[in-house]
């Protein structure tokens, strides 16, 4: 059940160790994390990874989910033992927040203010309304030594507050690019103009956020030079933290392939392009779109028993199944996702807008998959076209891709292999993490 406005969400008051505390801040629902699998949960995994590594206890306050209803220690509890047995990580979570809408000023005149000042846009005014502040500021005053805010809804309100320690700021995009590439995308002549006017706003906030963040993470390097430069900070306040998984046990993808039967019969004869995502994340959804669209009618053209199939939650988001074209298959959310890579032939990503780096693909190359994917989608990635995927941006080119990898699948394999190592070396979860904890480790120790 909701509370009231004017209560903040309560949360456990148990003593903090003695060695210290990390204060962990993300907008995120972490009620179930058994089906929450896409790219800014593996990322924040990975984060709280490096945050345990510091030898620090860890305290979370996320965003009230769908499955733990009420704020009280019991409810707490059932998130803290879902970050134990899904993430083998512990840690005690203080607050469930959530946002309530500012229903007192009319909306457009909300989305007006926020054009002069990010704080005063209807996601931040939603989430004062919802207590948000009351909640980070009680969390604070048990004196965390270290604070790590999950992307910039977070760190601004952690710099509303009073006391914030030593604090790393995952930023992952930069929003004020990602911004930038979408707008103008709206549908509405307000909508399009809303956008533009509300830019400089957001790169203020940026700055601000940056400048009062010990570092600030991101997920390439030219990410990091364009953000120091932005955010008139040295480059050393910038670290780059790629995105990271866990490397596939050995012979993991054999074991699935016994088991992808189970999705389209005995034998699966027909060559099969897969992407995989979340499709209410608009650049997935676009990208799904824009392929069935124009791409998959000059590949289905040239091998009428190809099949494309889109794995990930929402595929409501791309459009109503029954309405698919030929070949086009929506799996939606899929429990074994092991099982759809070792059927697919060759994985697609084809991205139009958005930032950051695709976890997505970092995934298919883990697993040896050969990737066709927009120059976009790649990005930040370090991807060479022609050595570990293949960087296509028009529909036809995307398509004689595709093509290409379908009718030689040598040329398919040795490309995903190149993949394959090449994300080991850069994109090992542990490594990085391990990074990340001892430049925090040296910070500390440095006090």
């Amino acid at each position: 059940m909701n509370q009231p406005a004017s209560t903040p969400d309560r949360f456990d008051a148990s003593p903090p160790l003695a060695k210290g505390r990390c204060l962990i801040v993300t907008a995120l629902p972490l009620d179930d994390l058994q089906a929450s699998r896409h790219g800014i949960y593996q990322r924040l995994r990975m984060l709280m990874t490096a945050m345990a590594g510091t030898g620090l206890m860890l305290d979370v306050v996320c965003s009230q989910g769908n499955r733990v209803e009420g704020h009280d220690s019991a409810a707490l509890a059932r998130v803290s033992e879902g970050i134990r047995e899904h993430w083998g990580l512990q840690a005690r979570v203080l607050g469930l927040t959530r946002s309530v809408k500012d229903v007192r000023t009319p909306y457009i005149v909300q989305q007006l203010l926020g054009c002069v000042s990010q704080r005063w846009s209807p996601g931040m005014r939603a989430a004062v309304a919802g207590g948000q502040l009351e909640v980070l500021q009680r969390a604070l005053d048990e004196k965390p030594v270290l604070v790590l805010a999950h992307r910039l809804r977070s760190m601004a309100l952690l710099c509303a507050c009073q006391g914030l320690p030593t604090a790393v700021f995952d930023m992952d995009d930069i929003e004020h690019v990602v911004h930038q590439r979408r707008m103008g995308l709206g549908q509405s002549t307000r909508e399009r103009w809303l956008s533009r006017a509300e830019l400089p706003a957001l790169a203020r906030l940026e700055r601000q956020a940056v400048r009062r963040a010990w570092k600030t993470l991101v997920c390439a390097r030219d990410d990091a030079h364009l953000l120091a430069d932005f955010c008139g900070v040295s480059t050393e306040r910038v670290t780059v933290v790629p995105n990271g998984l866990p490397l596939p046990p050995q012979g993991s993808l054999g074991a699935a392939s016994t088991q992808a039967s189970n999705l389209s019969g005995p034998a699966a004869q027909a060559p099969i392009l897969l992407m995989v995502g979340i499709y209410s994340y608009e650049p997935n959804g676009e990208g799904a779109r824009h392929f069935i669209e124009h791409t998959w009618p000059l590949v289905r053209q040239a091998r009428p028993d190809a099949e494309v199939w889109f794995a990930g939650a929402s595929p409501q988001a791309i459009g109503e199944a029954s309405r698919m074209p030929e070949g086009v298959k929506l799996l939606g959310f899929v429990d074994d996702i092991e099982a759809v890579y070792a059927q697919a032939d060759v994985v697609i990503c084809p991205i139009l807008t958005g930032g950051g780096t695709r976890v997505k693909l970092i995934e298919a190359a883990l697993r040896g998959k050969p990737i066709v994917s927009t120059t976009l989608g790649a990005e930040g990635l370090g991807f060479t076209d022609g050595q570990q995927a293949l960087l296509r941006d028009s529909p036809s080119a995307m398509a004689e891709g595709c093509l290409e990898l379908l009718e030689a699948p040598q040329r398919a394999a040795q490309l995903g292999e190149a993949a394959r190592a090449y994300a080991q070396q850069h994109y090992d979860r542990d490594r990085i993490a391990e990074a990340l904890a001892a430049q925090c480790r040296r910070k500390l120790a440095a006090g």
